[in-house]
């Protein structure tokens, strides 16, 4: 079984492709399909098989884990986890540990954050606050003047430290100084380096 992090099957929604919510599962050469769509801590989850749907939710969970709540398309309950704890941090203390951002992301930030309250997650490395996914997200929050984001402490992946010492070593110490890619530029970014999407 292989899970991806799909941006595009024609299956989902355009935003929540480039917000990577749509995650596909391929099993025995077949493809499962499983879209989130979020709604504050909780997520309604679209799907063409209910197979998979426990590997979809723990591999979104991954990068959103502020998500507790999960219910089926008709809005029936289907699963929860325990709440997190958040707390506010000042956006422009957050190191980045990714280095470029998709535009066609960044474009989809606006409609998402109309009713959403974002949370993010950090780490901490070297007495430093480390912004691990929602680079985008925090980007379009500065460019509008954002002072303040909800975050929660999470476990950085096994890469996390050497991305940060190469994005300071290329003098990005901010989310606000990110780079914003057109989105087959980023592609192509993300295919030469390997790096995982953000």
């Amino acid at each position: 079984m292989k899970i991806i992090r799909d941006r595009i099957d024609s299956f989902y929604t355009f935003d929540n492709k480039a917000l990577g919510n749509c995650f596909t599962i391929v099993d025995d050469d077949k493809k499962y399909h499983y879209e989130f769509e979020i709604h504050g801590m909780d997520s309604k989850v679209i799907y063409d098989n209910i197979l998979h749907i426990k590997d979809a939710i723990a591999a979104f969970r991954k990068y959103n884990k502020q998500i507790v709540r999960f219910y089926n398309s008709d809005r029936s309950f289907y699963f929860a986890y325990d709440d997190i704890h958040t707390f506010k941090l000042p956006v422009d203390i957050l190191q980045p540990s990714k280095f470029f951002i998709d535009q066609n992301k960044y474009d989809a930030i606006e409609k998402y954050l109309e009713n959403e309250r974002l949370v993010v997650p950090v780490t901490i490395i070297d007495d430093e606050y480390v912004l691990l996914d929602g680079h985008a997200r925090v980007k379009y929050l500065i460019d509008n003047y954002v002072k303040m984001i909800d975050v929660y402490l999470d476990t950085p992946d096994m890469d996390c430290q050497n991305r940060v010492y190469i994005a300071k070593e290329n003098n990005l110490f901010k989310v606000k100084n990110m780079e914003i890619l057109p989105h087959e530029e980023y592609l192509e970014y993300l295919s030469q380096t390997g790096v995982l999407d953000d």
